[in-house]
């Protein structure tokens, strides 16, 4: 009777393992770092693709044919030479060097956009042609694409006074192949007393009317503040919404319509002060997610109505390395219902990476070594999908896990 139940439990374990893993091999696939070189798994099949590098910020084309990605030297992961790998021919091209991390494909083509110290750059990937790299426009402090393709959102300083307006511009690509058509959009106002001197990335909300990003002060205050702010399309409406952290993962649209989450608070400790919240648009109300004694590490949408978050108890005691790691959980607008997902040892946490075809990936770290692990949001199974990943690097405790890994298919934001 116990071997009967044995073989019934291992058939149930094989059964659910072949539709996580089935399903996988067919349509999921990542891009990882393990032992600083960059390597491709695809279901269940792994292969290396360099050798003895230094690799940073694996990066998918929008078609899932090319890979981008930073090399350089150890201690050195945000500049380094931008190189691209084309996936079916199994082969590496050189871009250029001095590139900024902040590289980019396009939404709609394989052209990807990156920065030289404060210049942007967009290249058409294609192995049949030679490289031809564009310069798209000079002396940005930041971009994103605009939600066609069509070419690029950018942020300029007005002059050099720390209290100088910041410049957003439209930089209009595909019909102007000599030169940009570049036309003025918005004019951030500061204050006389107030110091902004960047902007992050542009996030656009699915119905493309509005858009999100950071105002940053100096190095050392965007450490520990900076200010979030939703625009609208059309440029008639600018809100300062919250003051956070610089995380370009602390703030994504709803896949659906214009509600914007995010995690607010000042302080570089991300185990203090840290809380999930919802901003519907346009209305500009705000909705607090996290419950009192916790705090939010990371989260991603699921639909419209479901978010999935990483979640610790805050604490401000004892070193940063031996504070609380955080567990998976599941909120639910319409109910407000929000319930811890798995259960694991105290000394392991979860930080959630991706949702994508019922399923659920996320990095689990002892901060020594990590794993990724893939989740069933149906049946509650959890295995892992790939082992031994390299360990991103950690500022007070907030670590930046795409470093190191890049999930293939449509990010729910």
């Amino acid at each position: 009777m116990l071997k009967k139940l044995f073989l019934v439990t291992i058939g149930i374990i094989c059964f659910f393992s072949f539709q996580l893993y089935g399903s996988a091999k067919e349509q999921h696939k990542a891009a990882f770092i393990r032992n600083n070189d960059l390597w491709i798994k695809i279901g269940n099949n792994e292969n290396q693709l360099t050798n003895g590098d230094y690799v940073r910020f694996p990066k998918w084309s929008k078609d899932g044919n090319w890979i981008a990605y930073l090399r350089g030297k150890t201690g050195e992961g945000y500049v380094g030479e931008l190189w691209v790998y084309h996936v079916s021919m199994n082969k590496h091209f050189k871009v250029m060097e001095n590139v900024d991390k902040n590289f980019q494909w396009s939404p709609r083509t394989n052209e990807i956009s990156f920065m030289i110290k404060k210049d942007v750059f967009v290249l058409t990937v294609d192995p049949s042609k030679p490289f031809l790299v564009r310069l798209a426009a000079k002396t940005i402090e930041n971009f994103s694409w605009l939600p066609k393709g069509d070419g690029l959102l950018v942020s300029k300083k007005k002059n050099q006074q720390l209290n100088s307006d910041i410049l957003l511009f439209k930089v209009f690509l595909g019909k102007y192949p000599e030169e940009p058509l570049i036309k003025h959009f918005y004019t951030v106002p500061v204050g006389e007393n107030e110091i902004v001197v960047s902007t992050s990335q542009f996030k656009w909300s699915h119905d493309q009317r509005w858009l999100s990003f950071l105002l940053i002060p100096t190095a050392s205050l965007s450490a520990d503040s900076n200010t979030l702010c939703i625009l609208s399309s059309d440029g008639k409406t600018f809100r300062r919404i919250a003051e956070m952290l610089n995380d370009d993962n602390w703030f994504h649209w709803a896949p659906v319509g214009s509600n914007l989450g995010f995690i607010s608070g000042i302080g570089r400790e991300a185990t203090v002060n840290k809380y999930l919240r919802i901003i519907h648009v346009p209305s500009f109300k705000k909705r607090p997610l996290t419950p009192k004694g916790y705090v939010e590490r990371v989260f991603i949408w699921k639909g419209s109505g479901v978010l999935y978050s990483s979640r610790s108890l805050e604490t401000t005691q004892g070193p940063l390395n031996q504070r609380p790691l955080p567990y998976l959980y599941k909120i639910i607008l319409s109910s407000s219902h929000q319930n811890q997902i798995g259960r694991h040892p105290v000394t392991v946490g979860d930080f959630v990476l991706n949702y994508y075809d019922k399923k659920l990936y996320w990095v689990r770290t002892n901060r020594k070594t990590a794993v990724v692990m893939v989740g069933d949001v149906i049946t509650g199974l959890e295995l892992e999908w790939i082992n031994n990943i390299t360990l991103a690097s950690t500022y007070y405790a907030r670590w930046k896990w795409d470093e190191v890994f890049s999930f293939y298919g449509e990010r729910n934001e």
